[in-house]
């Protein structure tokens, strides 16, 4: 039989586990006490062997007469060293024990390559909320194990021996789960044999040479955690051993009654476990391409290619909208209905100017305060209402919107150009550039949906244009109004909060993003959500969507008792599990009010509904590090929060520091493991935080992985950054267009099923599509001559080469792309 885990996804029960629990209780009862130590049994199918000890999970696995060390011998419950009470062995490759005292069944079956394991306590046993039970069952051999590759973001492969490594992931990773720190529930261990002599540590660069890569894939991915240690200076049986890898599952009093299952895969190859992984969502029916996803909505396919461009900027005019820059001054500071909301920095600064009698002459600072001036004033002259549970206010807010441009059109559009060409990000000279660029494949994302309701008009011109264009929205952190008035899709009716924030075990509530608010439960609300969901995309009259979070598979348990709410245990709460389909059931439903739905990062357990997301390609780094936050005169330093409509977060080029330089940048250390799954599903790129553009001295091996992986480039812009085509990031914008789209419009719908090393430090790398396409990136800074199949290639520096099947049986075409600076 099969067992939700989550919407759709089905983890399969072992057959014999019902069958023998009769069986279990007679056997078990002959027993006078437990054995204190169980030695190696053999499971055997085809031509595998796995040795396996029921006490410790020790497990051994023999391939071609070599053995391989696949988990220590380390498992315990809540830190206890279980005895064991065994059932009698029927099927070569089948068994099944008692773990005592914790009273867990564990069931351990190999088939083929997959060795799988299943532990399950009696459903009868109550835990309670503050008790939980941890199954400590992974221990990493890493005496003989080489590389880990860990789906941390797209894929990091670390090797073992590799100081640097092993302290930044104790440092940053100890203690991550398997919801939403691991992009996908599975990581894999390269492999050397047991017997092979013990290898020496190597350096980070070397090309892999593993015999086998065993993968541990979550099929029961929620409440799990991986936690590292830093094992450098240690040494084991004369080889230096710097990272050490753990992994357990807690039982809960939400999740008690659902069995813990993993499978372990052996496989040959670095992208063995990714496809596997892939196969097995397959099976459970969770895949949903591209293809069928276009089939369902057609304007999918507008995202075929396209680069994806964030508008900062949500008030009304921009400084490129002004004419008669004292006359504007004048104007506000006479306008009585306006002047008073002036703040005390613009009448410090700009009231004294107006008593001038010379001409004025305002200079950058003074324009950009003036302008923020206006559009501040006009907001609280024309203010949005409180939220209610049974009002939005997204009519109203749609409503001001259109008395603020109408009050500026009949007061002061003398000193402005044309009232259709106003707007702070997205505006008709925007537009103008891009087609004047020959940009005709765009998806652009605004920071709210303020200005797509001043100029509606322009929206409906970039869809004929061909363009998605999407609003940014979000439902998990709800705040009071006046604790962040410009924090918009945080403003939820004060009920909502209440009633929708999470409560953990220990009673508390949990704090919202940066400690704001509460975190909400997706589950509930959901009224309130599609309503005021449904008028955004009506006012807007926007074609995609961009939900952030849902998708980040940020799984919770929440213990507030909520009979009426769907997915929650009537005495407890929501489950891991449960709270993981509410947020596939809002992602759902608003696919299927025709938007193209986008998502923050695209975790696996939570793609519902998502064609794009952003997050995978980039992984975050160094958030907490000084230099990077704090320190302005650091070449580190991200960049301040504002101003509003071009914040220098998102625009200061900075450099990336050591050793995040190293760790995250280096092409050896990367593995398109989330391709390999995802590639003909889900369309992902960088997060928001880090556009292309964002590191000047790593911007060559960004741009050419995501080349490489054929994932889209993110550029950022703001108004005066797309005046004219010369500008660096619309010349970016057409660059990155001539490389990615034509390799796009063929691969789009083809799986990632290689990736290869074509030199022995991993600076020249090579994927392979389902189509027969390939894909090779020099990632150095010197012309490479390469053999790629019969043919030798020159590759010049920092540059890629797509060839690309036809399909029709036509010579395949070839597209090569060197990365620039612009």
């Amino acid at each position: 039989m099969k067992t939700a885990l989550f919407p759709q996804t089905h983890v399969v029960r072992f057959s014999f586990s019902a069958a023998y629990k009769p069986l279990l209780l007679l056997v078990c009862s002959a027993f006078a006490a437990p054995a204190t130590h169980a030695e190696m049994l053999s499971l055997r199918d085809q031509n595998q062997q796995v040795r396996l000890d029921p006490q410790t999970l020790a497990i051994d696995w023999i391939a071609d007469g070599q053995t391989y060390a696949v988990n220590q011998a380390n498992a315990s419950v809540d830190g206890l060293r279980q005895s064991v009470r065994q059932l009698p062995q029927t099927q070569a490759n089948m068994l099944s024990w008692l773990w005592l005292p914790s009273n867990i069944q564990v069931s351990a079956r190999l088939e083929a390559n997959d060795l799988s394991l299943q532990f399950e306590r009696n459903a009868d046993q109550r835990i309670s909320r503050n008790q939980q039970v941890r199954l400590n069952w992974f221990d990493l051999p890493e005496e003989f194990a080489d590389a880990l590759l860990l789906p941390l973001n797209e894929g990091l492969r670390v090797p073992v021996r590799h100081e640097t490594w092993a302290s930044y992931l104790q440092n940053e990773y100890s203690g991550s789960n398997t919801t939403q720190d691991l992009k996908m529930p599975f990581w894999t261990v390269s492999a050397h044999p047991v017997s092979t002599a013990k290898k020496t540590a190597s350096h980070e660069n070397k090309a892999a040479s593993a015999d086998r890569f065993f993968s541990y894939l979550l099929l029961n991915p929620f409440n799990n955690r991986i936690d590292f240690r830093d094992l450098s200076g240690q040494k084991t049986k004369g080889q230096q051993a710097a990272v050490e890898m753990t992994s357990s599952h807690l039982f809960t009093a939400l999740n008690r009654k659902e069995p813990f299952q993993l499978l372990i895969h052996m496989g040959k190859d670095n992208l063995s476990g990714a496809s596997r992984f892939r196969q097995w969502r397959e099976a459970q029916g969770e895949r949903d391409s591209l293809s069928d996803k276009a089939a369902r909505n057609p304007n999918v396919r507008k995202l075929i290619g396209a680069s994806h461009v964030y508008l900062f900027g949500s008030d009304g005019i921009a400084e490129q909208d002004v004419t008669d820059w004292a006359g504007l001054m004048q104007w506000f500071f006479s306008d009585t209905n306006l002047s008073p909301f002036a703040d005390q920095e613009a009448v410090r600064e700009l009231m004294p100017l107006t008593q001038s009698n010379g001409k004025i002459r305002l200079n950058l600072y003074q324009k950009r305060l003036l302008v923020e001036a206006v559009n501040r004033s006009l907001a609280a002259y024309f203010p949005f209402s409180a939220p209610q549970v049974d009002e939005d206010g997204i009519a109203r807010q749609y409503e001001a919107v259109r008395q603020r441009k109408a009050y500026l059109k009949d007061h002061a559009a003398r000193f402005l150009i044309a009232p259709s060409l106003w707007g702070q990000s997205l505006s008709q000279p925007v537009l103008q550039t891009f087609q004047a660029a020959g940009l005709n494949r765009l998806w652009i994302g605004l920071d709210n949906w303020l200005p797509a309701f001043f100029q509606p008009e322009v929206v409906d011109q970039a869809k004929q244009s061909g363009y998605l264009v999407a609003t940014y929205d979000s439902y998990n952190t709800a705040i009071n109004v006046t604790d962040n008035e410009s924090w918009l899709t945080a403003h939820l009716p004060e009920s909502v909060r209440k009633a929708c924030a999470i409560e953990n075990a220990d009673g508390s509530k949990q704090r919202g993003f940066r400690g704001q608010g509460n975190y909400l439960n997706p589950g509930c609300g959901t009224d309130y959500v599609k309503r005021r969901a449904q008028h955004i995309m009506k006012f807007g009259r926007f074609n995609s969507l961009f939900l952030d979070v849902d998708a980040t598979g940020m799984a919770r348990e929440d213990y507030t008792v909520r009979p009426h709410l769907s997915g929650s245990e009537p005495e407890s709460g929501m489950s891991e599990q449960r709270m993981t389909e509410a947020f596939n059931a809002r992602m759902s439903w608003m696919s299927e009010q025709g938007m193209v739905l986008g998502s923050e990062d695209g975790n696996s357990i939570t793609t519902r509904g998502v064609v794009f997301a952003h997050g995978m390609e980039t992984t975050g780094f160094g958030w907490t590090d000084p230099d990077m936050k704090r320190n302005r005169r650091s070449p580190y330093f991200l960049g301040a929060w504002y101003p509003d409509q071009k914040p220098a977060f998102f625009f200061r080029s900075a450099q990336v520091k050591e050793p995040y330089r190293s760790l995250f940048f280096t092409p050896a250390f990367k593995v398109p493991l989330y391709q390999a799954v995802f590639h003909d599903e889900l369309m992902n790129t960088h997060h928001w935080h880090m556009d292309s553009l964002k590191f000047s001295d790593v911007k060559g091996v960004r741009d050419l992985a995501g080349m490489l992986y054929n994932t889209p480039p993110m550029v950022h812009l703001s108004r005066d950054e797309a005046q004219s085509t010369d500008l660096p990031r619309i010349r970016a914008l057409q660059h990155y267009q001539q490389g990615f789209a034509p390799v796009h419009q063929v691969l789009w719908d083809k799986a990632l099923v290689g990736f290869d090393w074509l030199d022995k430090d991993g600076n020249i790398q090579q994927t392979r599509f389902s189509d027969g396409s390939q894909i090779v990136a020099n990632f150095t800074k010197k012309s490479q001559v390469v053999r790629i199949g019969d043919d030798t290639v020159t590759l010049p520096a920092m540059s890629f080469r797509a060839e690309l099947q036809s399909g029709d049986g036509q010579k395949p075409s070839i597209v090569m792309w060197t990365s620039g600076v612009y």
